[in-house]
C-alpha cells in the first residue's frame, strides 16, 4: 500500500513539474516572438514565400536558408549584425521551435526533417544547431512539377 501512494504521489509531482516547465517554455517562446530580432527574422522569411527551401540551418551564430533550386544560399541572417550576439543553445532551440510553429510546412513530417547537430567551434566550444532539411522524396516531386514539359520523340 505504502508503494503505490508513493508511486501515486511522484506521479503528481512529476505532472506539476512537467506543467510548470511547460508553461515557462510557452511564455519563452512568447517573449522571444515579441523580440525586435525574431520579428526581422520573420519579416525576411515571410519574404522568401515564393522559393522552395532546401534547407534551414539554425545555429548560434545566426540561420542560413538555401533554396532547392537553383541550390543557393537566399538567407543569412546573423544574429550579430542584428543586435544580438549573446546566443546559447536554450535560445537556438527556441529559435528552431519558433520557426516550425510559425510555418508550418517545416513541422509536416512527410516534407522535412529535423536534425539536431554538433558545432565545434575554435575555442573548443561545442554549440548545439538545428536543421530542417527536405526529405529526398518532396524535393524530386517539387523538382519534377517545377521543371517544364520535355518534348519526347520516339
Amino acid at each position: 500500500m505504502f508503494g503505490f501512494l508513493l508511486s501515486i504521489l511522484s506521479a503528481l509531482v512529476l505532472a506539476v513539474l512537467n506543467h510548470k516547465s511547460h508553461t515557462r517554455e510557452l511564455q519563452l517562446l512568447e517573449r522571444l516572438r515579441q523580440s525586435p530580432l525574431y520579428q526581422e527574422l520573420y519579416m525576411d522569411m515571410r519574404a522568401l514565400n515564393h522559393y522552395d527551401i532546401d534547407q534551414v540551418r539554425i545555429e548560434c551564430s545566426g540561420v542560413t536558408i538555401i533554396s532547392v533550386c537553383p541550390a543557393h544560399t537566399i538567407l543569412d541572417f546573423k544574429f550579430k549584425q542584428n543586435g544580438n550576439s549573446l546566443r546559447n543553445d536554450t535560445f537556438t532551440r527556441l529559435f528552431a521551435e519558433l520557426i516550425a510553429r510559425d510555418f508550418p510546412v517545416f513541422a509536416q513530417s512527410q516534407a522535412y526533417k529535423v536534425q539536431r547537430y554538433k558545432v565545434y567551434r575554435v575555442n573548443d566550444r561545442v554549440d548545439t544547431a538545428y536543421a530542417f532539411v527536405m526529405r529526398r522524396g518532396y524535393k524530386d516531386f517539387l523538382l519534377a512539377e517545377r521543371s517544364p514539359a520535355q518534348l519526347r520523340i520516339y
